[in-house]
């Protein structure tokens, strides 16, 4: 259906309500970049302009407007006005005007309004005052007043060289606009591979729909000070969609400064009030590592002298590793299932960082139910004054039939020196051990290791 443009000019004001060529660049830190062309009508000299289907989560401070059509055109001031009705703000701006309340037992109460509090309206009659709970309220009337707005509205005082009709650029800033990736896994454990679905969720709370619009999104850290706090935005669910890869794609990514660009192909709406998700990757037989850790210290420091009832963690991770390959993936959540021949199940989920192509993705799904680590200190002697000599026991225990290899990560400090051990290990940095442990189905196996310290 096509726009009807029109203009109504009543007492000199300008009302503009026509939008063309809306293109909104989304960035994933809850803001947008909104450009509008609009096609204003003016009169020679000094005009007053409003624009209306406006957000109402506008950074004033971001508002341009320019002009694309020849002549001489200038904006001398501008102004948001925001003061839309709400019922707070009725009685707040009638404290001292007469009004009428009806109660919800059929009471009627006549005078001047006192006060609107969080829980109650206070209202002095002829001969009383009476304080009435805002739940109790059935109808409220009082005198109209033009003081408010029925919807956000931008207001610009334009100087005109001719009368004309002028396409302009309207350039601003909104917050309470979002999006973020999300992404539905299918494991086949058998395979070892994962089916892999990503989609764009865009989650609109601006007060104002988006329609035909070119989408961009931004993905990166963007220096952003904002000025005032957002409402929160719901957490939303994604139901997974199954098919063959996909090879058309709905989003093209190109690397934009230090960041990544993600452009919408085609035009889309966006309903205010709308979580819209949009598939932009599918990619299938994405081979998989499944991997076991067991982080046994639950503190991040050295005790010197206070090893007594010291705790440990009993938990093993399990984790699954697979490489990007393809595309850049913007960062998001990602739920992992596994299909059983009952039915498919939720494995488990956890968020992935901005990550290029070639870079590996770890998502440590949960904790393992039949595999245990248990982790003692069996031996802390000071040698000297700054010099620790400690014996460490990690213990895994196997309680599934097939065997496994656990990842044995140990924490070291200072300056370390491994001087006995049961098994090879690898050095992760500088402070970071791992025992790859092979681990036979229902058995345990024990890893040891002496460690001078010296700080």
């Amino acid at each position: 259906m096509k726009k009807i443009l029109f203009f109504l000019t009543l007492a000199g004001i300008i009302f503009a309500q026509s939008k063309k060529d809306v293109k909104l660049i989304i960035y994933n830190q809850n803001f947008a970049v909104c450009n509008e062309i609009r096609i204003i009508e003016l009169k020679e000299g000094k005009n007053e302009v409003i624009f209306t289907d406006i957000p109402k989560f506008i950074e004033p401070s971001s508002i341009q407007v320019l002009p694309l059509s020849l002549g001489k055109f200038s904006v001398i001031e501008q102004s948001f006005n925001y003061d839309v009705y709400t019922s707070d703000k009725l009685f707040s701006k009638n404290i001292g005007e007469n009004v009428n309340i009806i109660t919800k037992d059929g009471q009627l109460y006549t005078g001047t309004l006192l006060f609107y509090e969080q829980g109650n309206v206070g209202i002095e009659t002829k001969d009383k005052i009476v304080v009435i709970n805002k739940e109790n309220l059935k109808e409220v009337s009082m005198a109209k007043t033009g003081i408010f707005i029925y919807k956000p509205q931008l207001k610009f005082i334009v100087q005109s060289d001719k009368k004309d009709i002028y396409r302009v650029l309207l350039k601003y800033i909104t917050l309470n606009i979002n999006w973020k990736a999300d992404y539905i896994g299918e494991y086949d454990e058998e395979k070892n591979n994962l089916n892999l679905v990503g989609y764009i969720t865009v989650d609109n709370k601006t007060g104002i729909d988006y329609e035909n619009v070119d989408l961009e999104l931004i993905a990166g850290e963007v220096r952003k000070l904002v000025e005032y706090d957002a409402r929160k935005m719901a957490e939303v669910g994604v139901a997974a969609l199954r098919g063959a890869e996909m090879e058309i794609p709905s989003f093209e990514e190109t690397p934009i400064f230090e960041y990544h660009r993600y452009t919408f192909i085609g035009k889309t709406d966006i309903k205010d009030e709308e979580v819209k998700q949009i598939n932009f990757i599918t990619r299938n037989n994405i081979n998989i590592e499944k991997k076991y850790v067991y982080d046994g210290a639950i503190t991040r420091y050295y005790h010197y002298d206070n090893w007594r009832n010291l705790k440990f963690n009993e938990k093993v991770e399990v984790i699954i590793e697979f490489k990007n390959e393809k595309e850049v993936l913007p960062a998001g959540k990602m739920k992992i299932f596994k299909n059983e021949k009952d039915g498919t199940i939720f494995i488990g989920e956890n968020r992935i960082n901005h990550t290029p192509i070639g870079e590996k993705i770890k998502l440590s799904l949960g904790n393992a139910f039949d595999i245990k680590g248990e982790r003692k200190v069996l031996n802390h002697e000071r040698i000297s004054q700054q010099v620790y000599k400690d014996t460490y026991e990690i213990k895994i225990k196997n309680y599934k039939k097939e065997d496994i290899v656990v990842d044995v990560i140990e924490h070291l400090y200072s300056n370390w020196e491994i001087i006995e051990k049961t098994h090879d290990y690898e050095k992760v940095d500088a402070f970071t051990i791992k025992f790859p442990l092979k681990v036979k189905g229902n058995s345990e196996e024990t890893v040891k290791y002496t460690v001078i310290t010296r700080f």
